[in-house]
């Protein structure tokens, strides 16, 4: 533990897989006696868990580390630390350290175990002395390679994982470099990376709702993505720490479980011995604590017949599927090497809708990819149009360095762009509108999430098994309870019926069904 302890805050943007990266380290900081600060101001340790998906993320990340600039001249005891996809292999990272002098520390939520050794060298409550060379980390002064850093090496155009300098005693250290950061990396095709655990971190899950990674990295080379050269490539963590860590998320609380992965259904692929998502969803439903089950993100060549039939069958797994198109035209889905066709992606809703009754299905969709003409953006109204998806979660291409589409000219407009956004937005909530209203008069099993105050009136809000947000009274607005409750009330974890009288594009209102 920290001889010295302060308080924490984490600001983090992008997918569910940063948030349950975020939900990892803040384990590990409060198993070390650390608090968590609501705001950055009352923060003696800022970690920013990034995002490089997109150019917004970005963006906002830049404005948070100008902030911390300015706020780092009036405040000796602060600290400033940087995670997820911004934070690259070595050469990189370098980089950044020179771009952003204001960060004390690079790392990835692999190398999270740096973080005791970090805060006992770099923080005091007194002066926040903060400098410290690798050296006086109990590193030798002499790092164990010379000459240049080696370069990234990549097979089939991914990297393993991120690289590793190895010191004179064989152990894994940190580089210091002119402006005091640290960085810890690992070496190119090590299986050495260890996510942490919710029972190694102290995790405990804070809402009924919690997050479950089964599979880190990413093998596909989507054109425009960077995430594989950020999160390395797929590996599967074994059946055996996620059974424990499941029951170790519902001991404390959670009830519903999402499993993540950036292609979640390629688990057990690199592991044949642990069985597919579906067999590990079947063990996952002998938890007698857990209710519910769900997962994201889905690729579409890697759902198969058996895992369909198997989520169908399996009473907690939530009829919802999120399952990325990324677009409605062959040409455009071949450019973003996405490795399927249209038509056998029809294949496979047709398969989800015929053998799983009632399912939601969500999807993704990129506008202004390079080249994308108007015919071919048609093709995707269409498509949604034709299938009629819940939820479309709809974004402008931005290029990434990185990535092969970089190279590409970007020459669709920003005003073209945005229009084509506009375009779906406007489709989507009048069908989404459409998809929500038989549920009025039905009475539909809510997961309670979370209370909430909506213009002076106190709500319980919750999650039906297809992922419909529910709204709903909770009574005795002043009577709170020590565990969230609302005396006479439910309170968040329940599972309660509830009888839908309005629904609106983007969520259902109704009252607790009399039972």
């Amino acid at each position: 533990m920290s001889s010295a302890v302060g308080k924490y805050h984490i600001w983090t943007v992008g997918c569910q897989m940063n948030m349950a990266d975020t939900q990892r380290v803040s384990g590990i900081l409060e198993n070390l006696g650390w608090e968590e600060s609501p705001t950055m101001d009352g923060a003696n340790l800022v970690v920013l868990n990034t995002c490089s998906v997109r150019e917004q993320p970005e963006k906002r990340a830049h404005g948070q580390l100008s902030l911390l600039k300015h706020a780092k001249r009036h405040r000796a005891d602060l600290l400033v630390a940087m995670m997820g996809c911004m934070v690259g292999n070595s050469r990189q990272v370098e980089d950044m350290k020179q771009r952003y002098p204001v960060v004390d520390l690079f790392f990835k939520v692999e190398q999270a175990e740096i973080l005791p050794h970090f805060l006992d060298e770099r923080w005091t409550p007194l002066a926040g002395e903060g400098c410290v060379d690798v050296a006086d980390m109990g590193a030798p002064r002499t790092i164990g390679v010379s000459g240049p850093l080696p370069m990234l090496q990549m097979e089939q155009g991914l990297p393993d994982a991120p690289m590793e300098i190895p010191v004179a005693d064989g152990h894994v250290t940190s580089m210091a470099g002119a402006a005091g950061a640290m960085a810890s990396n690992f070496r190119p095709g090590s299986r050495e990376l260890h996510y942490p655990t919710a029972g190694e971190t102290g995790v405990k899950s804070r809402t009924p709702t919690a997050w479950l990674p089964v599979i880190l990295g990413c093998n596909k080379v989507c054109s425009y993505c960077i995430v594989p050269s950020r999160r390395g490539r797929e590996r599967s963590r074994p059946a055996a720490e996620l059974l424990d860590e499941a029951r170790t998320l519902t001991e404390a609380g959670a009830r519903e479980l999402t499993l993540l992965g950036q292609t979640v259904e390629a688990y057990g692929l690199d592991r044949p011995d642990e069985g597919d998502l579906g067999d590990l969803m079947e063990r996952l439903s002998e938890i007698d604590t857990l209710r519910r089950i769900r997962f994201m993100t889905s690729y579409p060549p890697h759902m198969t017949d058996k895992m369909i039939h198997q989520m169908a069958a399996l009473p907690k797994v939530c009829e919802h599927v999120n399952i990325p198109v990324q677009h409605g035209d062959d040409g455009m889905l071949a450019r973003m090497r996405r490795g399927y066709t249209l038509a056998e992606y029809r294949t496979l809703i047709g398969k989800l809708r015929a053998w799983w009754p009632d399912v939601s299905l969500s999807t993704d969709i990129i506008v202004g990819f390079c080249g994308e003409t108007d015919e071919e953006f048609q093709h995707t109204l269409d498509l949604l149009e034709e299938v009629r998806f819940d939820v479309v979660h709809v974004a402008m291409y931005s290029p990434r360095p990185g990535t092969l589409s970089f190279k590409w000219e970007d020459d669709v407009p920003m005003e073209v762009k945005r229009a084509r956004l506009h375009a779906i937005e406007a489709m989507q909530e009048r069908i989404a509108l459409e998809s929500n209203a038989p549920y009025v008069g039905r009475d539909e099993e809510v997961l309670i999430e979370s209370h909430q105050v909506a213009g002076g009136h106190h709500q319980w809000r919750g999650r039906t098994r297809t992922n419909k947000l529910v709204f709903l009274p909770a009574s005795r607005p002043g009577a709170r309870a020590d565990d969230g409750s609302v005396a006479g009330d439910v309170k968040p974890g329940d599972l309660v019926m509830v009888h839908i009288d309005r629904a609106t594009a983007w969520s259902l209102q109704g009252q607790r069904a009399i039972q």
